[in-house]
């Protein structure tokens, strides 16, 4: 997450990948909307999110039974 309110800019969310621009402060050639979101990226996000969190769950129980 970025957020650069006290400046002109843009504010982004997601990690690996961006799903949610705002705009905010002042531009040129600003867009009407002023908030973009990709839901295709938020639903890739949270697909490595899960993956992550199942390994590290059978990684645990794993150790766990050893």
């Amino acid at each position: 997450m970025k957020i650069q309110t006290p400046f002109d800019g843009n504010d982004t969310y997601g990690f690996p990948f961006t799903f949610h621009v705002k705009w905010s402060g002042e531009c040129i050639d600003c867009p009407e909307n002023p908030t973009e979101t990709y839901y295709g990226y938020l639903l890739i996000d949270f697909l490595i999110s899960g993956i992550i969190g199942y390994g590290l769950l059978k990684l645990f129980k794993r150790l766990k039974n050893k």
